[in-house]
């Protein structure tokens, strides 16, 4: 693998910003962050005064491009890896639904498969299993029909699927009340999300105290704040164990609403996702989640009955978003990717730009979209071509 060398670019590590910069990869990995560096073996890329930024981790997403992670093929997974690349995300988490179990465990197989075999774009950290040990209550888009309790026996059919590359599983904690299946899919080294859930504030926190870190899609489909009961919200706004999803499409969540999760929480503890379904990438019309029908207009995806069904949010758009309400991208960054390499527990290897990590780079240009993305060192996607 050659060496790449980026020179005259704004970086932007955890702890500051490197003006008129340059970083040099090599073997897949950044070896050196600094200003006037020089190799004679790497390809210079003379990139201007344009954004280096760590590449986007999207741990909840669904599908693009008109494919499904349900559609348990090589050919959609790399399709959607493609495009997530174009949209500066450099690795993610191909999310299920609650569909019948054989379904699931087809998702689960290929997911598996893909990381052996790799992708062409963005690369496969493992599978996000959302569904079905949900709620019937927020069941969302779900379909309710293959809505289980939480089981230990189903949860090992997964694990053995996956031969283990499940990266979280989501969780409603009202039906796991004694914790053991939280606990048990923890000591098997996965993150547990609680969501799709109408639990208490009480029962929320239970599911925390037995192991689970993150919430899945705050706000949505989950029990509200009141002030005589707090609710799965509540729980989320209070809880610093916690890591929060949210989806920044300004659909899913009122501005004025992201602008409070943000000011409760805490920039580190937020975690930008997509959510995003099959029409992400493509036009208004009808699609597929999860075996329903879903209606897209003006790029706002539904099922049927009005049910928000997923979104066709990117995630350098999430991060443009949110920079509106006056966040800097300083801040933007981390909650598209160091706060979720954090939350799935890869921090030491993705994440953030420092000597050592893997060369997942994202470049912006001054309107915040994407100019080049660099995978493992490697140019997976140019404007330019």
């Amino acid at each position: 693998m050659k060496s790449l060398l980026l020179k005259h670019v704004e970086i932007y590590t955890e702890t500051e910003i490197i003006y008129d910069g340059d970083l040099l990869i090599s073997d897949g990995k950044i070896i050196e962050v600094g200003k006037n560096l020089s190799s004679s073996e790497a390809e210079v890329i003379e990139l201007n005064g344009k954004k280096v930024v760590p590449g986007f981790i999207d741990i909840h997403t669904h599908a693009g491009a008109g494919y499904d992670t349900m559609d348990a093929t090589y050919e959609a997974l790399n399709t959607i890896s493609i495009h997530l690349a174009k949209h500066g995300v450099t690795s993610f988490c191909p999310t299920t639904m609650t569909m019948d179990v054989p379904y699931i465990l087809n998702a689960l197989k290929n997911v598996n498969e893909t990381m052996r075999k790799g992708t062409e774009g963005a690369q496969v950290l493992g599978a996000y299993v959302e569904g079905p040990f949900i709620s019937k209550e927020h069941k969302g888009a779900q379909d309710e029909r293959y809505i289980l309790e939480p089981s230990i026996e189903i949860m090992d059919k997964f694990i053995e699927a996956s031969s283990g590359n499940i990266k979280v599983i989501a969780v409603a904690p009202e039906n796991d009340k004694n914790g053991e299946f939280i606990e048990y899919v923890t000591k098997k080294n996965m993150k547990v999300s609680l969501g799709h859930t109408n639990a208490t504030y009480e029962e929320m926190k239970n599911g925390v105290d037995h192991g689970a870190n993150i919430a899945v899609h705050a706000y949505n489909a989950m029990k509200g704040l009141h002030h005589r009961e707090p609710g799965a919200l509540g729980e989320v706004f209070l809880d610093d164990r916690l890591y929060g999803e949210l989806i920044c499409d300004f659909i899913h969540s009122h501005p004025a609403a992201v602008k409070i999760f943000l000011k409760i929480k805490g920039i580190d503890k937020v975690i930008l996702i997509s959510d995003a379904m099959s029409a992400c990438g493509l036009g208004d019309g009808e699609y597929s989640l999860g075996g329903q029908k879903v209606i897209v207009e003006k790029g706002v995806a539904r099922l049927e009955n009005g049910s928000l069904a997923g979104s066709t949010l990117t995630l350098d758009k999430a991060v443009a978003n949110i920079t509106t309400l006056g966040i800097p991208l300083f801040e933007a960054i981390k909650m598209a990717a160091t706060n979720p390499a954090k939350a799935i527990g890869i921090y030491k290897r993705k994440g953030s730009i420092a000597i050592g990590k893997d060369a997942d780079i994202t470049i912006l240009n001054n309107d915040l979209t994407v100019d080049m993305t660099i995978v493992g060192g490697k140019v997976v996607y140019s404007k330019k071509e």
